[in-house]
């Protein structure tokens, strides 16, 4: 099938799950020619896979398929200057796993839970019986305290750190409006505050993540684990409860179930992680010559794994293409599909989906207000395509 993968207008308006579709009628392994000119993106080859059995065997075999090189499409030219957990394996990205581990595992989340069930009651209140952004106003902010929560950043810093880290994040497309010096400045300034933040939590020690990294990293690797856990709790959960919404204003009848069955929350919840599959793509560098669907991968070769198209395998998941928050099994894989490399945020994420849903369903009536507005560029990287704005009307039931 001659298609373009790193064509940015394919992705206009969400993940072309037609092209993916037919992609896996032809095979669960695609090797894609070297694409010229497009920005952020290598012009180098690259083997996609689509299929979901496939994307599980090489996420899990980290020895074959090495992170090292960074989770892009291609290569990231900043990998070689430090360790992170997303361009590293085991032992080393084991040894900085467990730094943190033990602040996300389902026991510690559990006691977080009635933190999670505040912070989305607060911010459901300040913008009930009016219209807001769905996306800003909070399927942004929820997940975004509940990390500055867990990591220890100051409330007085929250909103410019926020605000930093969300034009971080949208500077990544390399067609929006954004220069390469506004991206330099935006991940200066960052790096800068975690610097300060890290002085603080030396000289004044807390009970948070971000004084056990102090103690335990510096540097690059210091910083750019800040730039990870803000990432990874902005994101890619605003992205699946925006798309969460929407699913659920298509399929009325599933919310009004949620209204009147809370067992419901955890089968919903993975539904919207698959349906949404926030994390696009994870590149990995093949080490040794191998055979996987059918193709023979080289040594050196760099190979992309499509979760979207994961999540909609006709072989895995019946009737794919529709939504259902009573699916059960649900194997997707927003997180991962297993392994070394599983998410570390899956439990936080998870639970941060439920309690959202349940506060909107129990506590509120909400309505579109407008036409949801797509934003992203494709494969440039991991979280290429989202939704930028979603304008909704939220107001308190009696």
């Amino acid at each position: 099938m001659d298609v373009d993968l790193t064509d940015p207008l394919l992705y206009t308006n969400g993940f072309p799950h037609d092209v993916f579709t037919e992609l896996r009628r032809h095979g669960p392994v695609h090797l894609h020619p070297a694409a010229e000119g497009r920005p952020g993106i290598p012009p180098i080859p690259f083997w996609s896979i689509v299929t979901h059995p496939e994307i599980q065997q090489a996420n899990r075999d980290w020895k074959t398929f090495a992170a090292t090189d960074g989770p892009l499409l291609g290569p990231d030219p900043l990998m070689p200057t430090g360790r992170t957990l997303l361009s590293s394996d085991p032992p080393e990205q084991t040894e900085m796993r467990k730094i943190i581990s033990a602040e996300f595992t389902p026991r510690m989340i559990g006691r977080l839970e009635q933190r999670i069930g505040e912070r989305a009651a607060q911010i459901l209140n300040a913008v009930a019986d009016g219209t807001c952004d769905f996306v800003h106003d909070v399927a942004y902010q929820v997940p975004m305290h509940l990390v500055a929560d867990i990591v220890g950043i100051p409330e007085s810093d929250r909103s410019w750190v926020f605000e930093r880290t969300d034009h971080l994040l949208k500077s990544g497309n390399p067609y929006s409006e954004y220069s390469a010096d506004d991206r330099a400045g935006y991940l200066t300034e960052l790096f800068d505050y975690a610097q300060r933040i890290t002085k603080d939590k030396r000289a004044n020690p807390a009970d948070d993540v971000w004084t056990k990294l102090a103690a335990r990293l510096d540097g690059f690797e210091l910083e750019m684990f800040f730039l990870i856990l803000s990432f990874a709790g902005s994101e890619t959960t605003r992205n699946a409860l925006s798309l969460g919404l929407i699913a659920l204003f298509q399929n009325p009848d599933q919310m009004l179930e949620l209204r009147s069955n809370q067992s419901l929350l955890g089968t919903a919840a993975d539904e919207v992680l698959r349906w949404s599959s926030p994390v696009l793509i994870f590149g990995r560098t093949a080490t040794t010559d191998v055979t996987i669907g059918g193709q023979n991968v080289k040594a050196g070769d760099r190979v992309v794994f499509w979760h979207p198209s994961g999540n909609r395998d006709e072989t895995v998941f019946d009737d794919p293409f529709r939504f259902d928050i009573h699916r059960s099994p649900n194997p997707h894989l927003a997180f991962g599909g297993g392994g070394v490399h599983y998410c570390m945020g899956a439990n936080l994420a998870h639970k941060e989906i439920e309690v959202v849903l349940w506060s909107l369903a129990a506590g509120y009536d909400i309505e579109l207000a407008g036409p949801p507005v797509w934003t992203g560029a494709g494969p440039v990287h991991n979280v290429g395509i989202g939704i930028d704005s979603l304008p909704v009307k939220i107001t308190a039931r009696d």
